[in-house]
């Protein structure tokens, strides 16, 4: 079947664009235009009309992009119209009408083009991430592999696999021919070489996870020291409401930030002090809680006298507008107003260190998927199992053990049978894609 979708998003737009893939887009296209031919690959103008009562939809452009050369690897077409909702909706109500046409599933094109092997499954996810990047790096990320760099070290492992098992079997099934006297020597040493690389991998998937979910910075400290105003001068709206009363932040308020290309998320959280009101100790739980879930902890004083300094958190000191300047001589400390905005720069600039000092160097290799982390993980158990089997009179285990671990490093990609991983992947993008 010929599939179509709206590929942008669906509200009011000065542009749509209506994705057709099947052996019937051109057709499709010609249908709609009354056009008999369409250069490949040129954009061409045109009017579309309603092929069963011959009304004109629209006036716009199309191009043509002839298989192998597309997306998926089908006949694609693409029709550029304006971006109203009578419009799209009569567009796609035409191609509807045009017999073994139908409207796409959710991430059907993206399937297509694994299918036809013009993308892996790691590029197609990388895909959907650089959608919904919402900064820099993460978009660097996504980027680079979209561009394969996931791709290829996976399938380096998967050919270092292949060979080793090749070599393994080439021992069982011709024992008696002159086969090189240093493979059974040499396999443990490369698969010693394997796991040190997996290992390592595995090493950065907190990076990833930072990627994904976002760096996370807890902001705590004595009630009333103005962690909620703080707060609103990070996001620069009111996002928690400031009192004098004490007690007043009950929960936790979050704001995810772009620091310095990196998601950040800062959590409000509620005072710490000894207490009798039962609600305000849930409350106080939630920040020890948040505390344990954070990458970073900024503790926030207001009295230079009081200044605690532990490892692996910010200090900051507020309302240093209001403090004689000659008792903020705390080295360690960042002097800020979350009033004026004073120092809030400063501060930004401490936590973007905080954050790169995680990443230590980007890398266009760490697994952003718990589906990596596992297929990984899954491999580097079976490179174990192949290391505790008797090299000489066992061979045959080794060998069953490497070709488990092939199989799950051909999973991540798709180089091996992954039908069941196929509905997971592609249910979570959107239709038009």
């Amino acid at each position: 079947m010929t599939i179509y979708a709206l590929s942008t998003a669906n509200g009011i737009a000065g542009l749509a664009v209506i994705r057709v893939s099947g052996h019937l887009a051109l057709t499709a296209l010609k249908t709609l235009s009354r056009k008999s031919h369409f250069e490949p690959n040129l954009m061409t103008r045109t009017n579309f009309f309603d092929p069963q009562t011959g009304q004109q939809i629209d006036k716009g452009l199309a191009v043509f992009f002839a298989k192998p050369n597309s997306f998926t690897g089908e006949d694609v077409v693409e029709i550029h119209i304006h971006g109203g909702f009578s419009t799209v909706n009569l567009t796609l109500k035409a191609l509807g009408s045009i017999d073994q046409l139908r409207l796409a599933e959710p991430g059907e094109f993206s399937k297509r083009a694994f299918i036809n092997n013009k993308m892996d499954l790691t590029a197609i996810e990388a895909m959907g991430d650089l959608i919904n990047a919402q900064t820099e790096v993460q978009h660097n990320q996504a980027l680079n592999q979209m561009g394969g760099s996931l791709n290829k070290l996976y399938m380096s492992w998967r050919k270092d696999l292949v060979e080793l098992v090749a070599y393994l079997e080439a021992e069982i099934d011709f024992a008696d021919e002159d086969i090189p006297e240093d493979i059974l020597k040499n396999t443990n040493s490369k698969i010693d070489n394997l796991l040190q690389q997996m290992n390592q991998h595995l090493d950065e998937r907190h990076k990833g996870e930072i990627l994904r979910d976002g760096f996370r910075v807890a902001i705590i400290g004595a009630p009333n020291v103005g962690k909620s105003s703080l707060l609103n001068a990070l996001a620069r709206r009111d996002v928690a409401i400031v009192s004098d009363e004490v007690g007043t932040t009950r929960d936790a308020i979050e704001v995810r930030l772009n620091v310095s290309g990196y998601p950040v998320i800062f959590t409000d959280t509620a005072g710490l002090r000894e207490t009798s009101d039962s609600i305000e100790k849930k409350g106080i739980d939630v920040t020890y809680k948040k505390i344990l879930e954070s990458n970073l902890v900024l503790e926030l004083f207001d009295n230079p006298t009081n200044l605690e300094f532990k490892k692996d958190q910010l200090v900051a000191l507020n309302k240093c507008d209001q403090v004689n300047q000659e008792k903020l001589k705390f080295k360690s400390a960042i002097n800020i107003s979350a009033k004026s905005g004073e120092g809030i720069e400063e501060l930004l600039g401490a936590v973007s260190s905080k954050v790169k000092e995680n990443f230590l160097q980007e890398s266009s290799t760490v697994p952003t998927k718990t589906r990596y982390i596992l297929g990984v993980q899954k491999t580097v158990e079976s490179l174990l199992n192949a290391k505790n089997v008797n090299l000489i009179s066992q061979t045959e285990l080794i060998a069953e053990e490497l070709r488990l671990a092939i199989n799950e490093i051909g999973r991540l990609t798709g180089a091996v049978d992954v039908e069941e991983y196929l509905e997971v992947i592609f249910r979570d993008f959107c239709i038009g894609k």
